[in-house]
Protein backbone atom coordinates (compact mmCIF):
# COMPACT_ATOMS: atom_id res chain seq x y z
CA UNK A 1 0.00 0.00 0.00
CA UNK A 2 1.29 3.28 -1.29
CA UNK A 3 1.13 7.27 0.49
CA UNK A 4 2.40 10.18 -1.49
CA UNK A 5 1.30 13.25 -2.55
CA UNK A 6 2.85 13.16 -5.98
CA UNK A 7 0.86 11.57 -8.12
CA UNK A 8 4.12 10.65 -10.72
CA UNK A 9 5.38 9.25 -8.18
CA UNK A 10 2.57 6.72 -7.21
CA UNK A 11 2.17 5.58 -10.67
CA UNK A 12 5.90 5.39 -11.29
CA UNK A 13 5.95 3.23 -7.93
CA UNK A 14 2.42 1.05 -8.95
CA UNK A 15 3.59 0.15 -12.30
CA UNK A 16 7.44 -0.89 -11.15
CA UNK A 17 5.96 -3.00 -8.29
CA UNK A 18 2.96 -4.49 -9.97
CA UNK A 19 5.61 -5.59 -12.86
CA UNK A 20 6.91 -7.87 -10.40
CA UNK A 21 4.85 -11.29 -10.07
CA UNK A 22 5.42 -11.37 -5.89
CA UNK A 23 3.86 -8.24 -5.36
CA UNK A 24 1.11 -5.80 -6.11
CA UNK A 25 -0.50 -2.27 -5.20
CA UNK A 26 -3.50 -3.30 -3.25
CA UNK A 27 -4.06 0.31 -2.52
CA UNK A 28 -2.58 4.40 -4.14
CA UNK A 29 -3.29 6.90 -1.45
CA UNK A 30 -2.68 11.14 -1.51
CA UNK A 31 -4.47 11.83 1.97
CA UNK A 32 -4.02 10.77 5.25
CA UNK A 33 -7.33 10.48 5.86
CA UNK A 34 -8.27 7.97 2.98
CA UNK A 35 -5.40 5.49 3.72
CA UNK A 36 -7.05 4.78 6.96
CA UNK A 37 -10.19 3.32 4.86
CA UNK A 38 -7.81 1.24 2.67
CA UNK A 39 -6.07 -0.13 6.10
CA UNK A 40 -9.24 -1.06 7.39
CA UNK A 41 -10.16 -2.43 3.42
CA UNK A 42 -6.93 -4.48 2.85
CA UNK A 43 -4.61 -7.41 4.03
CA UNK A 44 -1.57 -5.00 4.20
CA UNK A 45 2.03 -6.94 3.90
CA UNK A 46 3.37 -3.53 3.72
CA UNK A 47 3.33 -0.08 4.13
CA UNK A 48 4.92 2.79 1.53
CA UNK A 49 4.86 6.29 3.95
CA UNK A 50 5.94 9.63 2.09
CA UNK A 51 7.21 11.78 5.01
CA UNK A 52 6.11 14.97 4.10
CA UNK A 53 2.31 15.58 2.40
CA UNK A 54 0.58 18.67 1.64
CA UNK A 55 -0.42 21.16 4.42
CA UNK A 56 -2.81 19.77 6.77
CA UNK A 57 -2.47 16.65 6.06
CA UNK A 58 -1.11 14.43 9.20
CA UNK A 59 2.33 12.80 8.23
CA UNK A 60 5.43 12.42 9.79
CA UNK A 61 6.28 10.99 13.15
CA UNK A 62 2.66 11.81 14.52
CA UNK A 63 1.21 9.64 10.99
CA UNK A 64 3.91 7.31 11.81
CA UNK A 65 2.93 6.72 15.60
CA UNK A 66 -0.85 6.43 14.75
CA UNK A 67 -0.42 3.66 11.99
CA UNK A 68 1.80 1.62 14.51
CA UNK A 69 -0.76 1.86 17.42
CA UNK A 70 -4.10 0.87 14.56
CA UNK A 71 -1.94 -1.34 13.38
CA UNK A 72 1.47 -2.81 14.69
CA UNK A 73 2.01 -5.22 12.59
CA UNK A 74 2.39 -3.64 9.77
CA UNK A 75 5.84 -3.14 8.52
CA UNK A 76 6.38 1.07 7.78
CA UNK A 77 9.03 1.95 4.66
CA UNK A 78 9.19 5.65 4.56
CA UNK A 79 9.97 6.61 1.10
CA UNK A 80 10.83 10.40 0.92
CA UNK A 81 13.02 12.78 -0.17
CA UNK A 82 13.67 13.83 3.79
CA UNK A 83 17.22 13.00 4.53
CA UNK A 84 17.84 14.62 8.30
CA UNK A 85 20.09 11.91 9.83
CA UNK A 86 18.41 12.64 13.46
CA UNK A 87 14.43 12.50 12.13
CA UNK A 88 15.11 9.49 10.28
CA UNK A 89 16.75 7.56 13.51
CA UNK A 90 13.36 8.98 15.85
CA UNK A 91 11.45 7.47 13.31
CA UNK A 92 13.00 3.66 13.48
CA UNK A 93 12.72 4.88 17.47
CA UNK A 94 8.83 5.10 16.62
CA UNK A 95 8.71 1.79 14.90
CA UNK A 96 9.32 2.30 11.06
CA UNK A 97 11.23 -0.83 9.66
CA UNK A 98 13.09 0.54 6.81
CA UNK A 99 14.07 3.81 5.20
CA UNK A 100 14.67 5.00 1.61
CA UNK A 101 15.80 8.04 0.24
CA UNK A 102 13.52 8.89 -3.38
CA UNK A 103 17.38 9.52 -4.80
CA UNK A 104 17.74 5.55 -4.51
CA UNK A 105 17.70 2.99 -7.62
CA UNK A 106 14.72 1.50 -8.10
CA UNK A 107 15.91 -2.26 -7.73
CA UNK A 108 17.06 -0.62 -3.91
CA UNK A 109 13.13 0.27 -3.83
CA UNK A 110 12.19 -2.84 -4.77
CA UNK A 111 14.71 -4.85 -2.56
CA UNK A 112 13.77 -2.97 0.55
CA UNK A 113 9.69 -4.11 0.56
CA UNK A 114 10.93 -7.38 0.03
CA UNK A 115 13.46 -7.20 2.67
CA UNK A 116 10.60 -5.78 4.73
CA UNK A 117 7.80 -8.31 3.94
CA UNK A 118 10.57 -11.14 5.50
CA UNK A 119 9.97 -9.44 8.68
CA UNK A 120 13.51 -7.88 8.28
CA UNK A 121 14.44 -4.49 8.60
CA UNK A 122 15.98 -2.32 5.24
CA UNK A 123 18.01 0.67 5.76
CA UNK A 124 20.94 1.50 3.49
CA UNK A 125 24.62 1.30 4.36
CA UNK A 126 25.12 5.04 3.82
CA UNK A 127 22.59 6.35 6.19
CA UNK A 128 23.27 3.21 8.83
CA UNK A 129 27.21 4.37 9.05
CA UNK A 130 25.87 7.84 9.23
CA UNK A 131 23.25 7.45 11.91
CA UNK A 132 25.64 5.06 14.18
CA UNK A 133 27.93 7.94 14.63
CA UNK A 134 25.28 9.82 16.12
CA UNK A 135 25.23 9.95 20.13
CA UNK A 136 21.81 7.80 21.12
CA UNK A 137 19.24 8.54 23.88
CA UNK A 138 19.83 5.10 25.21
CA UNK A 139 22.49 3.07 26.51
CA UNK A 140 22.09 -0.02 24.88
CA UNK A 141 24.30 0.77 21.36
CA UNK A 142 21.70 0.15 19.15
CA UNK A 143 21.19 2.30 16.55
CA UNK A 144 17.71 1.12 15.62
CA UNK A 145 15.93 1.70 19.07
CA UNK A 146 12.45 0.07 20.36
CA UNK A 147 9.67 2.52 19.33
CA UNK A 148 8.69 5.49 21.94
CA UNK A 149 5.26 4.92 23.78
CA UNK A 150 5.24 8.15 26.23
CA UNK A 151 2.63 10.78 24.57
CA UNK A 152 3.53 13.63 22.01
CA UNK A 153 1.73 15.66 24.51
CA UNK A 154 4.73 15.93 26.91
CA UNK A 155 7.07 17.92 24.27
CA UNK A 156 4.04 20.15 23.48
CA UNK A 157 3.94 21.45 27.02
CA UNK A 158 7.92 21.52 28.01
CA UNK A 159 8.08 24.00 24.70
CA UNK A 160 5.23 25.51 25.57
CA UNK A 161 6.19 26.67 28.84
CA UNK A 162 9.79 27.40 27.82
CA UNK A 163 9.31 29.65 24.45
CA UNK A 164 6.96 32.36 23.01
CA UNK A 165 3.39 30.29 20.82
CA UNK A 166 5.20 30.99 17.33
CA UNK A 167 8.53 30.24 18.29
CA UNK A 168 7.16 26.75 19.80
CA UNK A 169 5.18 25.98 16.79
CA UNK A 170 8.34 26.10 14.78
CA UNK A 171 10.31 24.19 16.65
CA UNK A 172 7.71 21.54 16.59
CA UNK A 173 7.29 21.16 12.69
CA UNK A 174 11.25 21.05 12.82
CA UNK A 175 11.03 18.82 15.04
CA UNK A 176 8.70 16.87 12.44
CA UNK A 177 11.16 16.95 9.83
CA UNK A 178 10.06 20.25 7.83
CA UNK A 179 12.28 22.39 6.24
CA UNK A 180 12.35 26.26 6.67
CA UNK A 181 10.50 26.84 3.62
CA UNK A 182 8.09 23.85 4.36
CA UNK A 183 7.45 25.72 7.96
CA UNK A 184 6.98 29.01 5.72
CA UNK A 185 4.61 28.09 3.80
CA UNK A 186 2.68 25.81 5.71
CA UNK A 187 2.43 28.94 8.20
CA UNK A 188 1.89 31.31 5.79
CA UNK A 189 4.83 33.16 6.83
CA UNK A 190 8.02 34.76 5.21
CA UNK A 191 11.43 32.29 5.41
CA UNK A 192 13.23 35.15 7.07
CA UNK A 193 10.44 35.17 9.98
CA UNK A 194 10.53 31.63 10.44
CA UNK A 195 14.48 31.53 10.17
CA UNK A 196 14.11 34.15 13.52
CA UNK A 197 12.10 32.05 15.33
CA UNK A 198 13.86 28.99 14.99
CA UNK A 199 16.88 30.80 16.00
CA UNK A 200 15.21 32.46 18.95
CA UNK A 201 13.65 29.38 19.97
CA UNK A 202 16.90 27.66 20.00
CA UNK A 203 18.42 29.99 21.99
CA UNK A 204 15.92 30.13 24.56
CA UNK A 205 16.51 25.93 24.79
CA UNK A 206 19.90 26.30 25.14
CA UNK A 207 21.08 24.77 21.81
CA UNK A 208 22.85 25.06 18.27
CA UNK A 209 22.17 23.00 15.98
CA UNK A 210 19.69 20.76 14.63
CA UNK A 211 21.15 17.64 15.76
CA UNK A 212 20.97 19.25 19.71
CA UNK A 213 17.48 20.23 18.97
CA UNK A 214 16.61 16.04 18.00
CA UNK A 215 18.87 15.32 20.53
CA UNK A 216 17.14 17.61 23.09
CA UNK A 217 13.22 16.05 22.38
CA UNK A 218 14.91 12.45 22.92
CA UNK A 219 15.94 13.88 26.32
CA UNK A 220 12.26 14.62 26.74
CA UNK A 221 11.15 10.72 26.97
CA UNK A 222 13.94 10.03 29.50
Amino acid sequence: MLLDDHPMIRLSMEMVINKQQDMQVVGNFSRSIDLWYGLQQFDVNVLVLDYILDNDEVDGLSLIKQVIAHYPNIPILVYTSMENLAVIRVAFQRGICGYLSKREDPDCYLQAIRTLSRGQRYIPERIYTELAKIPLRRCDGAVLDSPLSEQDNMIKSRLDNLLSPREAEVIRCILAGMKNSDIAKKLKRSNKTISGHKQSGMRKLGIHSELELFKYHDDLFL
